[in-house]
């Protein structure tokens, strides 16, 4: 229990130091709580022999009542160190959480992790939120009733005590292996929660699939056998631990029994008055009542320990390092330029020694089979991934010497799945440049020829949008993407499969606003229409991660090579389009 309140500490930070002055005044809240059952052992003898005077029964109120006052007074300081505490922590804690995921890398968020990062921030931080401040303030006041009601038993007697004594160690043994099957029992409790939350996700998102093909039943068995793992698995968590507690309640009768034998061996010997004796048999019913109820408090605490270590497993995720100060030139030699350079996910090679350069205002096109390593390149030029060998420069800087701000301010992508935010349209474009006029991002909607379709919309600019563009066609929330690096104008632009699902009514609209967009920039298209790359000023062929060809189109064409191949086939398996 208390390695678990040293853990929370530890996560809590700055707020550690109040929490623990909170301490000192829950050990003399426990001193009043339990107060009036010692004076009144105290005034017992007295009272029954007929000796206690009318100032003694004063004086024993006034402490009572002095001890309740002090009481509240002492919990109304604890709630103001302690009870807002967990809020505030994780107040600050989710914004450092965002932070943190911001700077991970792409392949974090590809290796399925979004249930994990979901369960974390919906399950792991309300829990330990709501609930650590007030079991710490519990554990802490458990420990120093006990304490005190094992003092005044020595006080007592010696010999009753250590009876006492004797019994919580045993206890605190015990609980132990509790503690620990409910760890090990926790950690597949709170899985099968991450589990339950993947199959949500999965099959909320692909619910349009799933009706088209007409699998809702097996698909919503699928889910309903998740949700069934998920009851057995918290049952067998709750009943997992029932055995230790049980065990636990012997231990503290048998306690019990040994103490009231002990004290009646007294009694009948004499050591230990009638009057003392009665004391002591009414302290007894409550004696072990806060170690048990610390006990109890063992579920809690083993969920809030999972919790804990499966925030910090994410906290622990190493960052992309972003403690590069160089500023970039305003011109090089090159704006764009890979220097053999090599990249792997999680040991598995993608790209092999790649090296190409590309000027300012040129259009490099990348082309190869799907798997080839073309988005890769597009994805580690903004950093999205670290790679482990070589450099990639802009301007003649090695993007990992600049910060990650800088280097975004450079680049603007455009991609074939288009996520727009649930707000206005306007809200939308502006995110490429929230210092823009109202002026400025009308201008760039027009030049994305996304303007027309705007105005005539219920709202025109302020019409609200669903998430991830949901009222809007493909073509059109392509469009208003467009009219977002339009205004954000980044001097390097990068197209991922910008066409690839676009209808031919739409395309039309799209190459304009593309046209307009790439005008005087440096420019990487990742394209399989060739209609899109062959009047690229040069043509890179990846071939399973390697660069096989480079040219012009008519250079490639006279080559006869791998690239020409692909045009006089008239399709790249999948997907090469003659157009």
């Amino acid at each position: 229990m208390i390695s678990m309140v040293r853990d929370i500490l530890r996560f809590s930070g700055g707020y550690a130091g109040r929490i623990r002055a909170a301490y000192p005044i829950a050990f003399l809240k426990s001193i009043c709580m339990n107060a009036p059952l010692m004076i009144a052992i105290r005034l017992l003898p007295d009272l029954i022999s007929g000796t206690a005077t009318l100032r003694t029964v004063w004086t024993a109120s006034a402490v009572l009542l002095g001890c309740f006052l002090l009481q509240s007074l002492l919990q109304y300081w604890a709630d103001r160190l302690q009870s807002g505490a967990g809020f505030e922590i994780f107040s600050e804690k989710r914004i450092e959480f965002g932070r943190h995921l911001r700077r991970l890398p792409m392949g974090f968020f590809s290796a399925g992790n979004l249930g994990r990062i979901s369960t974390i921030l919906s399950q792991d931080m309300v829990y330990i939120e709501e609930q650590s401040m007030m079991t710490i303030a519990g554990i802490i006041s458990d420990i120093f009733a006990q304490v005190i009601l094992t003092g005044f038993l020595f006080y007592f007697d010696m010999r009753i005590g250590a009876a006492a004594l004797v019994t919580e160690a045993v206890a605190v043994i015990a609980a132990r292996f509790m503690i620990r099957k409910a760890l090990e029992n926790s950690i597949h409790n709170q899985n099968s929660i991450q589990h339950l939350t993947d199959a949500v996700l999965e099959y909320t998102e692909g619910f349009g699939v799933i009706r088209s093909f007409n699998m809702t039943g097996r698909s919503a068995k699928d889910l309903a056998e998740s949700f069934t793992r998920m009851r057995d698995t918290s049952l067998a968590f709750e009943s997992s631990y029932v055995p230790y507690e049980r065990a636990l309640q012997i231990i503290y009768g048998l306690g019990t029994t040994a103490i009231l034998s002990v004290s009646i061996c007294l009694a009948q010997l004499g050591e230990l008055s009638p009057e003392r004796f009665l004391g002591l048999v009414l302290f007894l019913f409550s004696l072990f009542t806060p170690l048990r109820h610390l006990y109890q408090q063992t579920v809690r605490m083993t969920i809030m320990k999972n919790s804990l270590d499966r925030i910090e497993e994410i906290f622990a995720e190493k960052e992309i390092d972003d403690a590069g100060t160089d500023v970039f030139p305003p011109a090089a030699d090159h704006e764009i330029e890979f220097r053999n350079v090599s990249f792997a996910y999680e040991n598995e090679p993608v790209l092999k020694n790649i090296s190409f350069a590309a000027d300012r205002g040129r259009m490099i096109a990348l082309v190869g089979k799907s798997g080839s390593g073309k988005t890769t390149v597009a994805n580690l030029l903004a950093r999205f991934w670290d790679i482990a060998d070589g450099e990639i420069l802009i301007r003649s800087k090695n993007i990992k010497s600049v910060p990650i701000a800088a280097l975004m301010e450079k680049i603007s992508m455009v991609f074939q799945n288009v996520y727009l935010f649930e707000d206005t349209i306007y809200n939308n474009i502006a995110m490429g440049n929230p210092d823009a006029t109202r002026v400025q991002v009308i201008e760039a909607a027009k030049k994305a020829r996304c303007y027309d379709f705007i105005t005539a919309l219920p709202y025109g600019f302020d019409t609200l949008i669903g998430e991830g563009g949901a009222t809007l066609s493909g073509g059109e929330a392509q469009r208003i993407s467009i009219a977002r690096c339009i205004l954000k104008d980044a001097p390097i632009i990068v197209l991922d499969e910008a066409t690839a699902s676009i209808d031919a009514d739409n395309e039309a609209y799209i190459q304009q606003a593309l046209t307009e967009l790439c005008r005087e920039k440096t420019t990487i298209v990742i394209a399989h229409r060739l209609q899109t790359v062959r009047n690229a000023d040069r043509l890179l062929v990846l071939d399973r991660g390697e660069l096989i060809e480079s040219g012009t189109h008519e250079e490639l064409i006279a080559a006869d090579g791998v690239y020409s191949r692909m045009v006089k086939a008239g399709a790249e398996s999948p997907g090469w389009n003659a157009r």
